[in-house]
């Protein structure tokens, strides 16, 4: 199939391309050139169909033990298991989001795959005591349809089943303790139910150039739900003590790539970052067609992993919590971008 990079950009301003042309950008985009081509035409999608208005959010995590056995291979939590939050702890994050503006925020981790979610409800039913903020909540497969009920008595608008990986054989080897098919029964059943799905991808696990393909099959599996509303976007990074720890790190280019491609195709929802990306790299994504919500204050508890942050005035560490409210320089970058309307 003869296929012009130029015509396929053109057309996609306009029109969504398919899996096939998708494929064909990111072979063609290996070339940096061409790839900042096609950053301004996703970044001109963007703006067409979400605008230049941006949303601050916040996140808090963990909120549960994680019990998958194995754990996923490349997850922190090799070197030391992880420590929920306590209720009292998630409901002093709770309070500190909403003193500071932020009116809608994630509740995630881990995930028990033989759970019926009662403990998601329980903790959201305590929240919502305090708090009439938007939730989402992104436990993987740890939800039956009883517990994602309640939620939505609970208001609670939009859930999360990030796939990280769609092809089967990437996921076992790498998520082996994890279920793909539940992952896909919950985004089923959260789109049937009427909440916004969330999902992501963690790009990098697959370094060969079948990883094209792999990255295609995911933008088209997850297009298939009719509630989508976000994506992220993680790029693996090697942590020691991990079975990955000597995995080749995704770089910045390839992960603005995936966002861009990502973009001509999922056209309208919420396209960003999440792990393994630093605020440094703002400008990059939002400038390949990201948007339009953007995380300002994440907490969670001190990790045993934890390293220098760059941004250590961003940072407050107090009674075994980190606080991590990046807003004035996430602030500053977008403006840099042109982007100046950020609402709470």
């Amino acid at each position: 199939m003869n296929f012009s990079f130029e015509s396929i950009l053109k057309q996609a301003e306009s029109d969504e391309i398919t899996s096939d042309e998708a494929v064909f950008l990111f072979k063609e985009t290996e070339n940096f050139a061409k790839a900042q081509q096609l950053f301004i035409t996703a970044a001109h999608v963007r703006d067409s169909e979400k605008g230049r208005s941006f949303q601050w959010s916040g996140g808090i995590a963990t909120i549960l033990p994680c019990t998958l056995d194995p754990l996923c291979a490349y997850c922190p939590y090799w070197v030391k298991p992880s420590t929920a939050l306590t209720i009292d702890e998630i409901l002093t994050g709770v309070r500190y989001l909403d003193e500071h503006g932020i009116t809608n925020f994630h509740l995630s981790g881990g995930t028990t795959l033989t759970s019926d979610g009662s403990d998601v409800v329980s903790i959201v039913e305590e929240i919502r005591k305090i708090s009439k903020s938007e939730i989402t909540v992104n436990v993987g497969a740890g939800l039956s349809l009883a517990s994602l009920v309640a939620l939505k008595d609970l208001g609670v608008t939009k859930v999360g089943s990030s796939f990280e990986v769609i092809n089967p054989k990437l996921f076992s080897k790498f998520k082996a303790g994890d279920s793909l098919e539940k992952k896909k029964a919950l985004a089923q059943q959260i789109s049937d139910l009427g909440f916004g799905l969330g999902t992501g991808m963690l790009a990098g696990l697959n370094i060969e150039p079948s990883r094209y393909q792999d990255y295609a099959d995911f933008i088209f599996h997850v297009k298939q739900y009719e509630n989508l509303e976000s994506v992220y976007v993680s790029r693996f990074f090697p942590n020691k003590g991990t079975p990955l720890e000597n995995h080749p790190r995704c770089s910045t280019t390839e992960g603005a790539r995936i966002i861009a491609i990502m973009r001509l195709v999922l056209r309208n929802i919420d396209i960003g970052p999440a792990a393994g990306w630093s605020y440094d790299d703002i400008p990059v994504w939002v400038n390949a067609g990201g948007g339009n919500r953007i995380g300002g204050i994440h907490i969670s508890r001190v990790p045993s992993y934890k390293k220098p942050w760059f941004l250590h005035t961003a940072v407050k560490y107090e009674n075994r919590m980190e606080y991590c409210n990046t807003i004035p320089v996430a602030g500053a970058m977008l403006a840099e971008v042109g982007i100046t309307d950020i609402r709470y």
